[in-house]
This record gives structure tokens, C-alpha cells and sequence, in this order.
């Protein structure tokens, strides 16, 4: 397993710029709750479950993971869920 989310890197890119963590954890507690939708379910993250928070700062934890056809794409979910 992984600890971290994984899926394909234009998401994975497309996610970093939208959530637009800050280094030093100064906008942490203005992040959003991060949705995927699986079927009918929503499966959601807080910022404790997508962001890896340290004395030394503050790390989006989601990687880019490309699979290619006919496996993937695929998305991950890590120790999150």
C-alpha cells in the first residue's frame, strides 16, 4: 500500500494549483475539503488527510501516478480511506 494519494499527473497538477498549498502551512487552515466521487458515493479529504503538516512545513501528499492504457489510468487512495 501507499500512504499517499496517487493518480494520473494532470490531475494530480490540475489538484495542486486548485487547493494552492503554501509551503510554510500558513494557509492551512483556509484549505478546502477535496471530493472524489466514486459511483454514487463522495469520498471526502480535510487538509489533515491530503496534507502532510511538519515542523519544517507543509507538503501536498497526492503523486503522480501514469499508468498506461489498457491498466490505467488509475487513481490510488493511499492511507486516506
Amino acid at each position: 500500500g501507499t500512504s499517499m494519494l496517487a493518480g494520473p499527473s494532470d490531475l494530480v497538477d490540475k489538484l495542486s494549483n486548485m487547493v494552492n498549498a503554501k509551503d510554510d502551512c500558513s494557509n492551512f487552515n483556509e484549505l478546502p475539503t477535496l471530493g472524489f466521487q466514486i459511483g454514487d458515493t463522495v469520498l471526502n479529504l480535510r487538509p489533515d488527510d491530503y496534507m502532510d503538516k511538519s515542523s519544517s512545513g507543509c507538503s501536498f501528499s497526492l503523486m503522480a501516478l501514469d499508468v498506461p492504457p489498457p491498466k490505467g489510468p488509475v487513481f490510488i487512495f493511499g492511507d486516506p480511506f
